[in-house]
C-alpha cells in the first residue's frame, strides 16, 4: 500500500465491441524505470495491470505524475492496451496531474494510432463565459378568462364574485343591512323582535333576582349542603383527574397471576434465575420435585466413600477396591488411557497415582509421561518428565502437577500414562489396579459405541504424548490402573 501522503489520481474505462459485448484483456501501467520519492523514502516502479472485469471495465488508483517529491520531478505513464481479438493493440502516454482526481482513458486516449508521442493530460475546466445580452420584450399578455369565464365581452354578475346583489339588502327574503351604528336596523326585523324586555321572572324596572327567585341556593346553603372544588379531599388519583381507572403498573404493583404468592397453590411457568438459589426443609416427595443439596448428598453418598472426602476432584474407582496381591507394570511405549468422571465444574491442577513400589535408581527414561485428554481426544494438560516425580517407594500417593491449571466442565476425561524404561517387569514402577476376575480385571465392561473407562492407543513404540487422537482408535485394555484428578 502507498503511503498516504502521496496523492493518487483514479483512473477508469470501458472496452466493448461494436456490437456493445464487452471485451476481455488487460490494460498496463508503467511508470518510467524506478522512481523515487525522496519524501516517504520509497522506490516505485515496476508495470500495474488492471485486467477487464465481466462488463469490460477497468478502475484503479494510480500515483499522480506531478506530486512533490518524484524524482524524476516530470515523468509519465505509458499505457499498454491488452485486448482479446484487437488487432494491432495501442500503446501510449498519459500524465496523471493531482488536480484531477478522476479521469477516464476515453478522455486521455490520443484518437490517432499513429502518434505514438501524443501525452494526453486531462485539463481542468474553461472559465465561465460572458453572459450573452439581453433578449427583446415579449408583447404583453391578453387576459384570456376572468373567474373561469372566457368570452369576448365578459360582463360578471353578483352571484359570479361570491356577492349580494344590492337589491336584495334589506327587502324581503334577502339580506339584513346595517345602520351607520353597526347594528341591524329595527326596520329590518321581524315583527315582534325589535321590543325591549317587558319583565323577568315576572318583575319590572330596575329587576335584581336572588338565588332563590330563579330556584337555585345562595352561597351560604350551597356551601352546607356541597363541597367546593379546593374543598374536596381527594383532588387526583396518582396525577390523573377524572373518571381515574388505574392498572397494577400505574401503583408500581404486579398483575394478579403474574406475581409469585407467598402462600397457596401456583403453576409457575416459564424458565426462572435465582440469584440465591431457593431453600427448603422439606424433603422431596416425588420425582419431579427439586431437592436440597443436603438430601442429595445424603442419599447419593449415604454410606460410601467420594472422592471429594480424600481431597480429588474425581477417581477412575475406588482405590479400596483394588487388587490387593499384584500390581499394574506397564509396557514400553504404550499409551494407556484411563476414565475418570466429573460431575460438576471444577479447575483441575494435578493427576494423582499409588505407586505400590518402585526401585527409582533412574529406571525411568525422560520420555515417560502422563496428561489430561477430553473424550473428543484433545490433549488439555501435560506432566513433566515422570522421571523427575515418581519417588523410589514401596507404596505411595503421586501427585503429578500439570504444566497449567484446566477449568474443566462436567463431563468424561482420560488420564493418559506412557512408561518408558528398562524392563518394567522388575525395575518399573508397579501401579495399583482394579481387583481381578481371573487373570484379568472386568473394568472395561461397557455397551457398544459408549466411553471406554479402561483403554489404549493402538500405536506402540510412543516416546511422547500426541496433541490429539481419535476416540474412535481407543482399544478396551483388561488393565484397570487406578488414577485420580485434584
Amino acid at each position: 500500500m502507498l503511503p498516504a501522503s502521496i496523492p493518487t489520481v483514479t483512473v477508469s474505462a470501458r472496452y466493448l465491441s461494436p456490437d456493445g459485448r464487452p471485451l476481455s484483456g488487460s490494460v498496463e501501467f508503467r511508470p518510467p524505470a524506478m522512481l523515487t520519492h525522496s519524501a516517504t523514502d520509497v522506490f516505485v516502479g515496476g508495470p500495474t495491470v488492471a485486467r477487464l472485469d465481466a462488463e469490460g471495465r477497468i478502475s484503479l488508483a494510480l500515483p499522480a505524475t506531478d506530486g512533490d517529491g518524484w524524482n524524476p520531478a516530470e515523468w509519465t505513464y505509458t499505457v499498454s492496451e491488452r485486448l482479446s481479438g484487437v488487432r494491432n493493440p495501442r500503446t501510449y502516454q498519459v500524465a496523471l496531474p493531482a488536480a484531477q482526481t478522476t479521469v477516464d482513458l476515453a478522455d486521455l486516449a490520443p484518437a490517432d494510432p499513429a502518434t505514438p508521442d501524443y501525452v494526453a493530460v486531462p485539463g481542468p475546466p474553461g472559465p465561465q463565459g460572458e453572459p450573452g445580452p439581453q433578449g427583446p420584450a415579449g408583447e404583453p399578455g391578453l387576459v384570456r378568462s376572468v373567474n373561469g369565464v372566457s368570452e369576448p365581452d365578459i360582463v360578471l354578475a353578483p352571484g359570479d364574485l361570491g356577492a349580494v346583489p344590492q337589491a336584495s339588502v334589506g327587502a324581503p327574503d334577502g339580506v339584513a343591512g346595517l345602520g351607520p351604528d353597526g347594528v341591524v336596523p329595527v326596520s329590518q326585523l321581524p315583527a315582534g323582535t325589535g321590543e325591549g324586555v317587558s319583565s323577568v321572572n315576572g318583575q319590572t324596572g330596575a329587576v335584581v333576582l336572588t338565588a332563590t327567585d330563579v330556584g337555585a341556593l345562595d352561597q351560604a346553603t350551597g356551601d352546607a349542603r356541597y363541597l367546593g372544588i379546593d374543598a374536596a379531599p381527594v383532588k387526583s388519583v396518582n396525577g390523573l383527574t377524572g373518571d381515574v381507572t388505574l392498572t397494577a403498573a400505574e401503583v408500581s404493583a404486579v398483575a394478579a397471576g403474574e406475581a409469585v404468592l407467598l402462600a397457596g397453590d401456583q403453576q409457575v411457568e416459564g424458565a426462572k434465575t435465582f440469584t440465591t438459589p431457593p431453600a427448603t426443609t422439606a424433603d422431596p416427595a416425588g420425582a419431579d420435585q427439586l431437592a436440597r443439596r443436603g438430601y442429595v448428598d445424603s442419599v447419593s453418598a449415604a454410606g460410601t466413600w467420594s472422592p471429594s472426602v480424600f481431597g480429588f476432584s474425581g477417581w477412575s474407582f475406588d482405590p479400596a477396591t483394588t487388587d490387593a496381591t499384584s500390581a499394574q507394570y506397564c509396557i514400553n511405549g504404550w499409551l494407556y488411557l484411563i476414565g475418570v468422571p466429573l460431575h460438576a465444574p471444577t479447575t483441575v491442577r494435578n493427576v494423582v497415582f499409588y505407586v505400590a513400589g518402585y526401585a527409582g535408581n533412574g529406571a525411568l527414561s525422560s520420555s515417560s509421561y502422563a496428561g489430561l485428554y477430553t473424550s473428543g481426544g484433545t490433549r488439555i494438560g501435560r506432566t513433566a518428565s515422570l522421571d523427575t516425580l515418581i519417588p523410589a517407594t514401596s507404596g505411595e500417593t503421586v501427585v503429578c502437577p500439570l504444566d497449567a491449571p484446566y477449568a474443566a466442565q462436567p463431563g468424561y476425561y482420560w488420564i493418559a500414562l506412557l512408561i518408558n524404561g528398562p524392563d518394567p517387569r522388575n525395575s518399573g514402577p508397579g501401579f495399583i489396579r482394579g481387583a481381578s476376575i481371573g487373570a484379568w480385571p472386568g473394568g472395561s465392561a461397557r455397551m457398544p459405541g459408549t466411553f471406554v473407562r479402561h483403554g489404549r492407543l493402538s500405536t506402540t513404540g510412543q516416546t511422547s504424548l500426541p496433541s490429539s487422537f481419535n476416540p474412535s482408535a481407543v482399544e478396551d485394555d483388561s488393565n484397570a490402573i487406578w488414577a485420580a484428578l485434584s
